[in-house]
């Protein structure tokens, strides 16, 4: 079974504060030109995205420089949904939560419900909880291929899980949605991003198959 878990991409998607709002204009019509095609404005990080390493690592390698094996994976999605505002997300919870039977590794993808896509666009949406910078620490030592997240970034500023994840080529996808379909459950997880050339991220299609 496929579980997309995409956010959709248009005018009236919310934006991480201080990007510009995306802009999607209609540029020709069947009725007029024969074919129906839109011209697109938008930022790297918006909706359902990757971080590659160049977002916050100097010379570290962009979007278009990423082997295509790393956005794709076995994944084990768990649930934080629980936790109160701008909560921690420790080592040890983690560790509790996962899935029976599972041993993370090279090459895992781990997917964390936080719940937070439900408020997209409003003021809560920011209050999401963080990954421990020990969590962090712990998964980029594993060796997994990225972190996803239902919100719209694992951290806040000064954005250390971003530098302690990216430092060691572990991206990050966020703005995930439907984790709730997936959570306590492994499968195959895909997002393949648009090739950006020197892009710092790009909006994927991001899908599980369990």
């Amino acid at each position: 079974m496929y579980v997309d878990l995409t956010m959709a991409l248009g005018p009236e998607t919310p934006v991480y504060p201080g990007y510009p709002q995306p802009a999607v204009l209609r540029w020709t019509k069947i009725d007029i030109h024969g074919y129906y095609s839109n011209v697109l404005f938008f930022p790297e990080h918006m909706a359902t995205h990757v971080d590659s390493p160049a977002h916050f690592v100097p010379g570290a390698k962009t979007v278009d420089q990423i082997d295509v094996s790393k956005f794709s994976g076995r994944f084990a999605a768990v649930d934080f949904s629980h936790l109160p505002p701008r909560a921690s997300i420790g080592l040890r919870q983690f560790e509790e939560a996962l899935p029976r039977g599972v041993e993370l590794g090279p090459g895992w993808i781990v997917l964390i419900r936080t719940g937070y896509d439900a408020y997209a666009g409003t003021g809560r949406w920011l209050e999401h909880p963080d990954i421990s910078p020990e969590l962090a620490e712990h998964l980029a030592k594993l060796g997994v291929n990225a972190v996803g997240v239902d919100a719209p970034s694992p951290d806040h500023e000064p954005f250390e899980i971003h530098k302690i994840l990216l430092s060691r080529e572990v991206l990050i996808y966020e703005n995930l949605t439907n984790l709730a379909a997936v959570v306590g459950r492994t499968g195959q997880f895909i997002g393949l991003p648009i090739k950006v050339a020197g892009g710092s991220g790009a909006p994927v299609r991001a899908v599980a198959i369990i």
